[in-house]
C-alpha cells in the first residue's frame, strides 16, 4: 500500500518591482505646485527690489534728466530689466521642484546666470554714460567713456578736468591746441574718423574759461520757440524755472547720440540752468 503524500505547494511568485525613476516623474500635487508659484513670486519680489536700485543709480546719477533721451539708453535699460525682472522668476517657476535634489545648483545657476546679464548690462550703462558734457564753440557734445580711446586717457591723466565724476556729467570746454601741427593733425583725423577735439579730455578746461567768447555764438529762445512751436508751455515752464526773464536767458544746441537737445544759460555770465529734449537747430 502506497501512502500518499502531501504536495509542496506552488510558489507564489514575487510582484514585478516598479521600475526605478526619479519622484519628479509622478504628477505634481498642487501643494507643489503652489510652492513654485511662491518661490517664483519671492524671486520676482527681489528682482523688482535690484531693478529698483538699478533705475535710482543709473537715472539719478549716471543720466540725469533729461539726457537718458538724448543717449537712447530706455531701450537697453528696458531689455536688462527685462531679462532681470522677467525671465529669473519664469525660469525659478519651472525648475523649483522640492523633490529635486538638485535643486538648489539650479536655483544657484539662474541667480548666477541673471546677476551676470546684469552685471554686464550696468557696465555697458556705465561706459555709455555721459562723462562729460563739453562746451565746443557754439554747442555741447556729450561725450561717454566708450568714445575716448585709452590713449588720450592717458594723454590726460595730468588735466584735472578730464577727470570724470561718479555723479552726473562734468561739464568743461576746449582749449585749443597752441601747436598749428596738432591742430591740423586733429583736424585730419576727424575727417577720417569722425574724432574731433572732445574727444582729447588733455584739451578740457574749465567752463567757465570758455564760456564768454562762447556766449557771442549763443542763441535766443525766441529762435527755440520758433523751432518748436508745440513745445510753447514746456519752453515757459523752462524759463519760470530759471527765475529769470526770458530776455537774460540764451541758449547753446546740445548734440547727443540719439537725438540733440538745448541747453539754457544765463545771458550774463553763461551758467547752465535747463536742458530742455527740443530741436535746437
Amino acid at each position: 500500500m502506497f501512502r500518499a503524500t502531501a504536495s509542496s505547494p506552488e510558489p507564489t511568485p514575487a510582484p514585478l518591482a516598479a521600475p526605478a525613476g526619479d519622484a519628479t516623474d509622478r504628477p505634481m500635487p498642487a501643494s507643489s505646485l503652489a510652492q513654485r508659484f511662491r518661490a517664483a513670486g519671492i524671486h520676482f519680489s527681489l528682482s523688482a527690489l535690484l531693478a529698483a536700485a538699478v533705475l535710482t543709480l543709473v537715472l539719478l546719477t549716471w543720466y540725469p534728466q533729461p539726457l537718458p533721451q538724448l543717449l537712447g539708453v530706455g531701450s537697453i535699460l528696458l531689455i536688462m530689466l527685462g531679462v532681470d525682472v522677467v525671465l529669473g522668476p519664469i525660469f525659478t517657476l519651472i525648475v523649483f521642484d522640492r523633490r529635486k535634489k538638485r535643486l538648489a545648483w539650479d536655483l544657484a545657476t539662474i541667480a548666477a546666470l541673471q546677476l551676470a546679464a546684469l552685471a554686464y548690462g550696468l557696465y555697458t550703462l556705465h561706459q555709455g554714460r555721459p562723462a562729460f558734457v563739453v562746451l565746443v564753440k557754439d554747442r555741447f557734445e556729450i561725450i561717454s567713456p566708450a568714445d575716448i580711446m585709452p590713449t588720450d586717457v592717458v594723454a590726460a591723466k595730468d588735466n584735472p578736468f578730464a577727470q570724470s565724476r561718479i555723479t552726473g556729467p562734468s561739464w568743461v570746454s576746449i582749449r585749443m591746441p597752441d601747436s598749428a601741427i596738432e591742430r591740423h593733425a586733429i583736424m585730419m583725423e576727424a575727417f577720417e574718423s569722425g574724432r574731433d577735439m572732445q574727444h582729447h579730455p588733455r584739451f578740457y578746461a574749465d567752463y567757465e574759461s570758455q564760456v564768454t567768447d562762447a556766449l557771442t555764438r549763443s542763441l535766443p529762445v525766441a529762435k527755440l520757440r520758433s523751432l518748436n512751436p508745440s513745445n510753447g508751455p514746456e519752453i515757459d515752464t523752462a524759463v519760470a524755472a530759471t527765475g529769470l526773464p526770458e530776455s537774460a536767458l540764451r541758449y547753446f544746441p546740445m548734440r547727443g547720440p540719439a537725438a540733440d537737445g538745448a541747453v539754457l544759460v544765463s545771458q550774463a555770465d553763461g551758467r547752465v540752468l535747463k536742458v530742455l529734449p527740443l530741436k535746437p537747430w
